[in-house]
Formats: C-alpha cells, sequence, structure tokens
C-alpha cells in the first residue's frame, strides 16, 4: 500500500509539473502573439516608409579586373605564349562557354533592394547588381546580370508574375554563355505561414531549370540562398525570439527539402555575422530589411559561394558542355605586367 500510494504521489507531481509548462508554454505563446500583432501594426505604420526599393537599372553588365588592375580576357595565355612572355597559371582550369555569364534573379524585396536606396540618385538593385560585381572580380568573366522583384511576393506570385517576367528577358539574353539562376524567397511565405510552401518551390525550382530550352540554353544551376529571418534587429524581442528562431530553422529546412530532388540547385548557406557586427549599419532604418553595407557584405559572400560551385560543377565533369578550357580567376597575365 505504502508503494502504491508513493507511486500515486509521484504521478500527480508529474502531472502537476506537465500542467504548470503547458501554462507557461501557452502564456509565452498568447504574449508572443500579442508581440507579433504590435510589431506588425510598428510596420505597417512606422517604419515600413522609412525603406524604399532601388530606383534604378534592374540590369547591367560587370567586368572582371585582375589583381592588378587590368581586364581578363580569355585569350591573354594565348597571346603571352606568342611573344614568349612567362606566365603565371593558377593551377586550375575551368571550362566556361563562349560569352558572358548570365545571372538572373528573381524574388521579392530582397532582390528589388529595400533599404539600400539613399538619397534621390537612383540606385540599381542592391543585391544583383554587387553579387554580379563580385562574381565578375572572383571570375575575370564578363558578368551579366538581370533581377526580377516583386516585392512581398511569395512563391506563388514568383510563379504567376515573376516567370513570365523572366521568359522575356531571357529571350533578349540568348548569346549568354553560363546561365545561373538565384532565386530568394520564403521570408513572405513565412509571414503567411503558406502551406504548401515546399511543393510550390519545388515546382517553381522546377520551371526555372527548363526555362531557357525554347531558346536552346541550359541553366548550369539554380541557387537559393538561406535567410535568416529571425535575426532582424525588429524581432529581437522576448519571448518572441524563443518562438520564432527555431520556426526560421524549420522553414529554411523546407527549403532544402525541396530541391532535394535536383541535382542543379543548391541552398546557398547565410554567412555567419562578423565580429564587429553592428545592426545600424548592416540595416536599413525599418529594421527589417539590410542597408546598402548589409546588401554588399551578403553578396560578397553569395558571389564566393556561387564561383566555387561552379568551379566544382566544371572540375568535375569538364565537357559537360562541349566548350573550350578557360583559366580562371585573377592568376592569369604576364609577368611584370
Amino acid at each position: 500500500m505504502a508503494v502504491r500510494g508513493l507511486m500515486t504521489r509521484m504521478e500527480h507531481r508529474k502531472s502537476w509539473r506537465a500542467l504548470a509548462v503547458t501554462s507557461s508554454l501557452g502564456a509565452f505563446s498568447a504574449f508572443a502573439m500579442n508581440q507579433i500583432l504590435d510589431l506588425r501594426n510598428e510596420w505597417k505604420t512606422k517604419l515600413r516608409v522609412q525603406a524604399s526599393a532601388c530606383q534604378g537599372p534592374t540590369e547591367g553588365l560587370e567586368k572582371g579586373f585582375c589583381s592588378r588592375g587590368r581586364p581578363v580576357f580569355q585569350y591573354d595565355h594565348i597571346q603571352a605564349s606568342m611573344m614568349n612572355s612567362p606566365l603565371h597559371v593558377s593551377e586550375s582550369f575551368v571550362t566556361f562557354p563562349k560569352g558572358p555569364v548570365l545571372l538572373l534573379f528573381l524574388g521579392d524585396s530582397l532582390v528589388s533592394g529595400v533599404g539600400a536606396q539613399e538619397g534621390e540618385t537612383p540606385a540599381p538593385a542592391a543585391l544583383p547588381r554587387s553579387v554580379a560585381a563580385e562574381l565578375a572580380d572572383c571570375s575575370g568573366e564578363e558578368v551579366r546580370w538581370v533581377s526580377v522583384a516583386i516585392t512581398g511576393a511569395d512563391v506563388q506570385k514568383l510563379t504567376e508574375e515573376g516567370v513570365p517576367m523572366l521568359k522575356d528577358k531571357m529571350a533578349a539574353n540568348v548569346d549568354a554563355g553560363t546561365v545561373v539562376f538565384v532565386l530568394v524567397t520564403g521570408a513572405n511565405d513565412f509571414r503567411k505561414l503558406s502551406l504548401g510552401y515546399r511543393l510550390r518551390l519545388r515546382r517553381l525550382v522546377h520551371e526555372l531549370r527548363g526555362i531557357a530550352d525554347d531558346h536552346g540554353q541550359a541553366v548550369e544551376v539554380v541557387f537559393l540562398p538561406a535567410l535568416c529571418i529571425a535575426d532582424a534587429p525588429l524581432l529581437q524581442r522576448w519571448p518572441l525570439q524563443f518562438f520564432l528562431a527555431p520556426l526560421c530553422q524549420l522553414w529554411e529546412r523546407e527549403k532544402r527539402k525541396a530541391i532535394s530532388w535536383f541535382q542543379d540547385a543548391k541552398v546557398l548557406p547565410f554567412p555567419a555575422p562578423p565580429e564587429d557586427f553592428d545592426t545600424q549599419t548592416f540595416f536599413a532604418a525599418d529594421l527589417i530589411h539590410p542597408s546598402t553595407v548589409g546588401y554588399e557584405w551578403w553578396a560578397k559572400d553569395l558571389a564566393s559561394q556561387i564561383y566555387e560551385q561552379l568551379l566544382s560543377e566544371r572540375h568535375s565533369n569538364p565537357r559537360s558542355r562541349g566548350v573550350a578550357p578557360l583559366l580562371a580567376g585573377h592568376a592569369v597575365y604576364p609577368a611584370g605586367a
């Protein structure tokens, strides 16, 4: 009897503990929901107007420069050999088709550059232009960038409205050698907690992979940059962060699962913030979107990852496109130049 009574008391204690934990979580959840509603109201009434999208060009051409400040041309090594000039040649060879690299961006406000428009002078789309410039410097290639951005769009809207616009852009860039997509999405689907996000994203990636078929081109790879929504200064509230951070991680995992069927689609991890990270420097006045500095910092890491992925693809299958090899990077120039 004594043992039975002891077990009964232990079960009661467990029940009370479970009830206490459930009640605490319920209270935290209710408080977090109130914070979300307050932040939404603050965003709509005060902060939203403090950051605008870039008003400048949505496409352009970036040219790579070597470390000596001279453009890297495709046949520099041939010209140097004809002049009997020694070369400092990188050991890495990479195969790129003739013609410029075409970097196509599709996405929401992060592609339109909300937060990077400073002053009255129209600025080009911050993220696409910065990634293209960094990639051109990494590879020594001409990089043509084109962006289609719909602020506030989720995956469904990008599919219905963005893809047709991209097809028109593709028709004007049939001379491109390497075609690369960068798909920036997920934040607005997360905001709406859209059901079926993974499936819709998978369909969009599948459509982007075949978007150049009508022009006799092939999409090299579709890149999906990971996002860290929970790091935005506006969302640094407790207990909101207790729920928001793990939810954002789960949401980003959906992105990886959506493309798991495709060998030519990659998720690019979000870079770790620098040690001297300053929210006022890296974020715009709306406390959600990056500033010009933030976009440039993110673009530098994205360009590095894209370049490494392209090198990896070319090294693993150098004859996949049936084109001549091209020396990679900045290491091709006559000695003493």
